[in-house]
């Protein structure tokens, strides 16, 4: 019987940060035919809209990357302030004519 290899993918934590108020983290992450980058904010208890999760994010098919890479992607969003890092890539990608999905999801998390 074999093996599924089902967690061999890349993830790489470009940001990661906490306070009292909130946990920051910004993500970039591969599967077997996409690369996506996200921005998460998840508030703690008792702030902001407690136990509502935030995430902004940028995916791109792997067929669809014209000849960018995994690296390549990481290595320019490290180049960037956090503040700047989503648009700045989203101008990459359309200056290169490479198509993605873009969205700013919210979610409640009842367990908070």
């Amino acid at each position: 019987m074999e093996q599924l290899e089902l967690f061999d993918y890349r993830r790489d934590y470009i940001f990661d940060s906490e306070n009292q108020v909130a946990h920051w983290y910004d993500i970039l992450k591969e599967t077997e035919d996409s690369i996506s980058y996200s921005e998460h904010i998840d508030p703690k208890k008792g702030f902001a809209i407690c136990g509502m999760e935030y995430e902004e994010y940028v995916d791109v098919k792997k067929d669809k990357l014209n000849g960018l890479s995994y690296d390549d992607i990481l290595i320019y969003l490290k180049n960037f302030k956090k503040e700047e890092r989503l648009e700045k890539y989203k101008k990459l990608l359309k200056f290169r004519n490479i198509e993605f999905d873009a969205d700013l999801f919210t979610w409640n998390n009842d367990d908070l």
